[in-house]
């Protein structure tokens, strides 16, 4: 890598305690961190991305290694997952006691760290009954910390766990508008305790009551405002918008809980601004979007 490209990916801008300094980009860029490689503050394909209510940011990438930053990006400390042979993680959650929860993909269960990486536990085996995964995406929370789990490769339904880490009941893997789930590879629950699923193979959005019961529906396969390519994460803007991460469509979408879009934003590309492989996005405690890019192993920061 040249020393110019290495000073494109690693920029990092000042501190935002204050104020947001000028954007980088005419859409918002105010910081862009990572870079390829293997050490600290460095990507080997990121995938999956949370932030904390202390103004911590998390990342996982396919070397199996989660990675803290501060808010502006700053490396904190690392933790490699207990078993990477067959796979790595492409779900990462803070749940809003602090615990950091990871998909295990491939090894068809939770784990469970503190924000230091220490192992708390874990929940799941592969297999498709009761208490059982094949090959988990995401996890959310509800208010009652209740945890919800994805899962796909032919389970493609979500399920519910209590906060002590047992099962409790499927909530959905029933066929929703002719389709059964597909992929669901990232959820989330908004402020009103309704469950939001990024359906990346069917290319839309499904919301539901945490016990299944389908409100609202939308998306297709596309290129125009409204349509999706692949949506691979979810989650809740502070304002109560619904933002989408289009893995291939290298575009992060803002939709009312209705289903219209309301924002496009990114293109391919590799500078700042533009997007290649976008995997997931957080908002962090202060209100600005964390976008974690695979094949440019990257995070970019997009102002409030």
């Amino acid at each position: 890598m040249t020393r110019a490209r290495r000073a494109i990916i690693l920029l990092i801008l000042p501190s935002l305690s204050a104020c947001d300094p000028p954007p980088i980009t005419d859409n918002g860029v105010v910081g862009v961190f990572g870079g390829i490689g293997l050490r600290p503050g460095e990507f080997g394909y990121p995938r999956a991305i949370a932030a904390d209510g202390a103004g911590s940011v998390f990342v996982v990438d396919k070397h199996g290694r989660v990675q803290r930053f501060d808010a502006e990006g700053r490396f904190e400390t690392e933790w490699t997952m207990p078993l990477t042979a067959e796979g790595k993680p492409v779900g990462l959650s803070v749940h809003p006691d602090g615990r950091v929860f990871a998909a295990d993909t491939h090894y068809h269960r939770v784990c469970v760290f503190d924000r230091d990486g220490h192992r708390l536990g874990t929940f799941g085996s592969e297999g498709t009954g009761d208490g059982e995964f094949l090959l988990p995406t995401d996890v959310a929370f509800d208010a009652k910390g209740f945890i919800y789990v994805a899962e796909y490769q032919g389970n493609d339904r979500i399920t519910r766990w209590s906060p002590d880490l047992r099962f409790v009941d499927v909530v959905s893997d029933a066929p929703i508008e002719g389709k059964r789930l597909a992929r669901p590879a990232g959820i989330d629950i908004d402020d009103e305790q309704t469950l939001w699923i990024a359906d990346a193979c069917n290319h839309r959005v499904v919301r539901m009551t945490l016990d299944g019961e389908v409100l609202t529906v939308f998306g297709e396969f596309g290129d125009a405002p409204g349509q999706m390519r692949y949506p691979y994460d979810i989650d809740i803007s502070p304002g109560g918008a619904i933002v989408v991460c289009e893995y291939e469509g290298n575009r992060i979408q803002w939709f009312d809980k209705n289903g219209r879009s309301l924002r496009v934003w990114g293109k391919p590309g590799r500078h700042p601004g533009e997007l290649f492989a976008p995997w997931g996005l957080a908002f962090g405690a202060d209100g600005r979007l964390y976008v974690v890019e695979g094949r440019n192993h990257r995070v970019q920061i997009v102002g409030r």
